[in-house]
């Protein structure tokens, strides 16, 4: 009798290992077609968005070019700039009065008041 109530228990308590699983087919994707408005559309945008970006790198190597032009624009003027500065001290130093007076002693000039003419503007 032992061994009855055991084989009961046992029964009750034997759980299937896994539940049946009901196979679900899998829902059909149908692909909607476009209208021909819809593709014109979204070709215009793609040929319009190429169009753009071909712009814009048009305009960064035409920025970029007169970056460049302006940059040995600016180098010249300085160049020029320092050019002149060496030029004007070099007047300044050949018109001095010094040099006045040494070359008319090596040559024998003298400086007489009578010759002299002021000159106003």
């Amino acid at each position: 009798m032992r061994e009855e109530s055991t084989a009961r228990n046992l029964q009750d308590y034997q759980v299937d290992p896994q539940p049946k699983k009901v196979e679900q087919s899998a829902p059909r994707r149908r692909s909607v077609s476009l209208s021909k408005f819809e593709t014109f559309s979204i070709v215009g945008l793609c040929l319009l968005t190429l169009a753009l970006m071909v712009t814009l790198v048009s305009m960064k190597v035409s920025m970029t070019s007169s970056q460049n032009e302006l940059d040995s624009l600016v180098t010249q003027i300085s160049k020029t700039n320092t050019s002149n500065v060496n030029l004007r001290q070099e007047i300044s130093e050949l018109s001095s009065f010094d040099r006045f007076s040494s070359f008319a002693k090596k040559h024998n000039l003298k400086m007489s008041d009578n010759n002299v003419r002021n000159i106003s503007k």
